[in-house]
């Protein structure tokens, strides 16, 4: 019966929210290919790049998070809790790419 509860109110979220589950659903599938890859002996790089791709789309599940909350939260309170935005920039602050990251994505342009 729990079951049937959760199934309806995946039903009822709005297409942020399904979009959402939809990317960490494809991050978990991610991250059971990469321990199916570790119990069949895969090589070691090819593990590493899995788990590079499911890294950066974890941060981008956190960028959207952010980005949807900013957007929402923020925009109907009128007034911006201090305290709130200072969380938010620590939050921006941790999962902020590495620095060696940002140089490889400029050695690229």
């Amino acid at each position: 019966m729990a079951k049937q509860s959760l199934i309806r109110e995946i039903e009822n979220l709005s297409p942020e929210r399904k979009a959402m589950l939809n990317r960490l659903k494809r991050v978990e599938g991610q991250l059971r290919g990469i321990q199916r890859m570790i119990v069949e002996d895969q090589p070691c790089h090819s593990i590493l790049v899995q788990l590079s791709a499911a890294r950066k789309a974890m941060q981008q599940a956190c960028i959207e998070i952010l980005k949807n909350y900013v957007r929402k939260c923020l925009a109907e309170q009128g007034e911006t809790d201090l305290s709130e935005m200072e969380s938010l920039i620590g939050t921006l602050i941790d999962i902020a790419p590495l620095p060696a990251e940002c140089d490889d994505k400029h050695e690229e342009a």
